[in-house]
């Protein structure tokens, strides 16, 4: 299991490679590896077969037509899209809700955003079950660099959204730009009109194939007057593993208007006082899977976990907060921080564990640690360790950080393991071994 700390400020660097077609058409690629005959020296003593390289598979992507002579209602100038152009490139990213560079943009204003996005869907609209990330929840900004023309400082949400038999995505993306409202391209809108307040809305709906799979989709993008540029996408396209897509697309372009008009999802819209920033990540990986947790099953343990005793530590963000990790529907996980300190608090759950063997534990020769084993009467084992480490920035640019960590590990008869983790740096202490065992056996923690 990794682990389960945070940092009041989060920050990781993630290498991207970004290919990109800009273009309306039939694109169609393939590769193909000829056999290349050997000549022997020598006379071989049983002939074999080399087996030829498998043929990568074709791709075919076909986009709605577009007529370049046609006129745009709300257009006085149509112009032709350019050639299809294929660019990639190479970036290393920073991703953080507190970057300098975009001040406008922060852990509260993504909160504020969220809460927006999901009060604005309509009636009879469910989001599904899924980690923050696929929950339409706006992530960090991702900070290309400068010279790189996809530096464009935008935030961005995603889910995957169900209503009276019609599933598909959402996507809604903000940024803030001093560029001009782009021209009306062919093809890249069906209707360019203009709001009260004097933004400016593009509303589209176009369909694609990619290798004979149709996906149709609708989108408005809204460019404000204070610089705000909001789009909002919808598809019939499940996130979620499906045989086929939907058909039909959950929301009307009139309720992706609303949306994109709200003046909450601006990006001089202020945060309300007392909005709390994203739940820190969490992230954490399991080498052997569980079975998936249902959103009902979260609320339940959830509920189990409001009853914990913590011994009096008051928390940023209270234990029973857990949310799927973005490594799959198997594992639960919450993060929070000791009031006043910085001595973080990290739970994961996970089901389908079997039970350790003590022989099979051997303590890291490169750290500090302290472990014990211990089996209960009724079959549940209970590991805590206790060790010391060196923790340093993703990008190195800050001196290592003498840290301590308190950890328990209990692994239940029937599948179940809790791990908890408390870390902080030496000059303080990391929350008790004691408090982190009596959480993990809390009754009813277990996953059905």
């Amino acid at each position: 299991m990794g682990d389960t700390g945070s940092t009041t400020k989060s920050r990781w660097t993630t290498g991207l490679v970004i290919v990109s077609i800009v273009a309306s058409g039939v694109i169609v690629a393939g590769l193909t590896q000829p056999h290349e005959e050997l000549q022997l020296t020598t006379a071989p003593t049983t002939p074999t077969a080399e087996p030829e390289a498998p043929m990568m598979p074709e791709y075919v992507r076909i986009t709605e037509p577009a007529d370049p002579t046609a006129a745009i209602p709300g257009c006085d100038i149509v112009e032709t899209p350019g050639e299809p152009i294929l660019s990639m490139s190479t970036s290393m990213t920073e991703s953080t809700y507190d970057n300098p560079k975009f001040p406008w943009f922060s852990g509260p204003k993504a909160t504020a955003m969220s809460d927006a996005v999901i009060d604005l869907l309509p009636t009879g609209v469910e989001v599904a079950f899924a980690s923050p990330q696929g929950s339409l929840r706006f992530g960090p900004i991702m900070d290309f660099d400068e010279s790189d023309p996809n530096s464009i400082g935008s935030t961005d949400a995603w889910g995957t959204v169900s209503r009276a038999g019609a599933a598909g995505t959402v996507h809604v993306s903000v940024r803030q730009s001093t560029q001009p409202i782009p021209a009306c391209f062919a093809g890249a809108l069906d209707e360019r009109v203009t709001a009260p307040d004097g933004t400016v809305l593009d509303l589209n709906d176009m369909w694609e194939e990619v290798n004979g799979v149709r996906t149709v989709s609708r989108s408005v993008a809204a460019y404000v007057p204070d610089g705000s540029w909001i789009d909002v996408t919808a598809d019939d396209r499940p996130s979620t593993p499906e045989t086929s897509n939907s058909g039909q697309i959950p929301l009307s372009l009139d309720e992706l208007q609303r949306i994109a008009l709200d003046p909450r999802l601006r990006s001089t819209a202020p945060v309300p006082p007392g909005t709390a920033p994203p739940a820190p990540d969490c992230g954490v990986y399991t080498d052997v899977p569980g079975p998936d947790i249902t959103r009902e099953e979260r609320d339940r343990l959830n509920d189990v976990l409001a009853g914990a005793d913590l011994g009096g530590i008051v928390l940023d963000r209270p234990l029973n907060t857990l949310q799927l990790t973005d490594f799959g529907m198997d594992i639960l996980c919450s993060s929070s921080t000791v009031v006043g300190t910085n001595t973080s608090l990290g739970l994961t759950l996970v089901g389908g564990q079997e039970l350790p063997r003590e022989d099979a534990e051997r303590p890291d020769p490169f750290s500090d640690t302290r472990k014990t084993f211990r089996t209960l009467e009724d079959g549940t084992v209970v590991q805590t360790d206790l060790s010391s480490y060196a923790s340093v920035s993703s990008d190195g640019s800050e001196d290592a950080e003498q840290r301590v960590s308190n950890s328990v590990t209990v692994t239940r008869p029937g599948g179940t393991r809790v791990s908890m983790t408390s870390s902080s740096a030496v000059t303080s202490e990391p929350v008790r071994l004691e408090i982190l065992e009596t959480v993990a056996l809390t009754d009813g923690l277990e996953i059905r």
